[in-house]
């Protein structure tokens, strides 16, 4: 038996018997450890009387008094992802209750931590800011346990699971938070922290910005009173080697006003979660240390408020950046890609990655051309666009190639620096990617993901809530399982 607990409310009760049933095989014949004759016998006969059609993740809920049950129909061969939402289904299904008793068959003995994973991401909820809330409120279960028919699966399985979920609740957690207390600083200092798992820290304060080489992050966040700052982790999995097998680039805009060019008040709907691709990369930083990956893997990330005022930097500034190029600023509302050109900078001639990829809630023409069903892949390397691909389909947070082409480049030139960093006439995700290219520093292989349309949302699916969805840890860390 394996068991894993959430933190809950009450004392045991309210035990649910879960089995899976399939189609073409009698699971009841293999099941006598798990129920007795006369429960066999019951589900059978409830089976055929209902008419269960064993459509996918179709459940029944049978309760003859004594024993609440719930058999859910399964394929034999699932993949992880199908196996992650039907835990989720199931979790949501039976919330309400304290404790569930898992049949796993043999035919998913190697799914069962795939199966506590769904069940961790359904329950997770950001209530910390509730103060009505009784505990009859709260979704109840507390302890899951699973009973294998054929032995036991590696336990370093389900120590995966755990460490994947806590970085899914870790990036939920930062986005979730309220503008007025996720600022730059509190989140550079939440950063900070991670510092126990092994990590190695560096918060830039505002002061070090320019000299460190964060010019562009400064101009955005230095009208705000909550001040910019940058923060890089690093992980060094193997010793013997100096340089980054990837770095992970993050925007972190913990609010976006949009500037001089503000945003009509609609639009400033979930600008909180303007820095979820920071959220994203630091949690996937804990994820890798809590598994001691041997990598070497670094995050590096822009943190800033983008906000209105005086000394507010604006159309038709040029700014000059780290990495020499001249950047002249078309609308202040596209700051995201300002904080990542510093990163990006940063990750390929401070940290000499061999492969960066940032992620960041970049662009509406990408979230409006996807609705947040796919998050766009901006990516000239075809190694590196297949592995993403292939990572982004096995954890179920999908990807789809949007075009690069010289074309975009030239849309933006600029008339009196070296480049703009808006593009003229349309194509505003290309043009982004135009952009932030021109700071890709040397041979690293880079991949551009724009999140935008994922990163939250108005209502809930299987594993990912109402709010921020921690949309990308799974996919990168799942990208970074498969180096060599």
């Amino acid at each position: 038996m394996v068991e894993f607990s959430f933190q809950g409310f009450g004392t045991e009760k309210n035990v649910v018997k879960v089995v899976p049933v399939f189609k073409d095989r009698d699971v009841f014949e293999r099941i006598g450890s798990f129920l007795s004759e006369k429960e066999i016998k019951q589900l059978k006969k409830a089976l055929e009387n209902r008419s269960f059609k064993f459509k996918d993740d179709e459940m029944l809920v049978l309760d003859d008094g004594v024993q609440k049950y719930l058999l859910v129909a399964v394929k034999p061969r699932m993949p992880a992802v199908e196996v992650q939402r039907l835990g989720a289904k199931i979790a949501r299904k039976l919330a309400g209750e304290r404790v569930i008793e898992f049949f796993v068959p043999a035919e998913l003995k190697d799914r069962a931590a795939d199966l506590a994973l769904g069940t961790e991401l359904e329950l997770y909820s950001f209530d910390k800011y509730f103060t009505k809330k009784k505990p009859d409120d709260f979704d109840q279960l507390e302890t899951v346990r699973f009973y294998f028919e054929k032995g036991e699966p590696e336990a370093d399985k389900f120590a995966e699971m755990k460490a994947l979920a806590n970085g899914v609740r870790y990036a939920r957690d930062l986005a979730n938070e309220p503008p007025n207390v996720l600022t730059p600083e509190a989140m550079a200092r939440d950063i900070e922290r991670l510092a126990y798992l092994g990590l190695e820290v560096e918060v830039v304060p505002t002061e070090a910005l320019q000299k460190k080489g964060f010019c562009l992050t400064y101009e955005v966040g230095k009208e705000s009173v909550n001040q910019p700052y940058a923060a890089i982790i690093c992980w060094r999995g193997r010793s013997k080697q100096k340089d980054f097998d990837a770095v992970l680039v993050g925007k972190g805009v913990t609010f976006d006003s949009g500037g001089i060019n503000l945003k009509p008040a609609k639009a400033l709907e979930n600008m909180k979660m303007d820095m979820s691709g920071a959220a994203v990369v630091a949690a996937v930083m804990k994820v890798v240390a809590l598994r001691q990956m041997k990598l070497n893997v670094a995050a590096v990330m822009g943190l800033a408020e983008n906000m209105i005022g005086g000394k507010a930097y604006k159309p038709q500034d040029v700014i000059k950046s780290a990495s020499g190029l001249t950047v002249e600023v078309a609308n202040s509302d596209a700051e995201g890609r300002m904080l990542l050109a510093d990163c990006l900078w940063y990750a390929t001639e401070k940290l000499k990655a061999r492969t960066v990829i940032d992620l960041a809630t970049l662009t509406g023409a990408t979230a409006n051309m996807l609705g947040g069903v796919f998050a766009g892949l901006f990516c000239e390397d075809e190694a590196l666009s297949r592995a993403l691909l292939d990572a982004g389909k096995a954890s179920g947070e999908k990807l789809w190639p949007l075009p690069m082409a010289p074309e975009y480049e030239e849309k933006i030139k600029s008339d009196i620096a070296d480049v703009c960093h808006i593009g003229s006439g349309g194509a505003g995700a290309s043009t982004a990617a135009a952009f932030l290219k021109r700071f890709v520093k040397g041979k690293a292989a880079w991949a551009h993901l724009d999140i935008a349309g994922c990163e939250g949302r108005n209502k809930p699916k299987p594993m990912y809530p109402k709010g921020a969805t921690g949309f990308g840890v799974k996919l990168l860390y799942d990208y970074l399982k498969g180096l060599k």
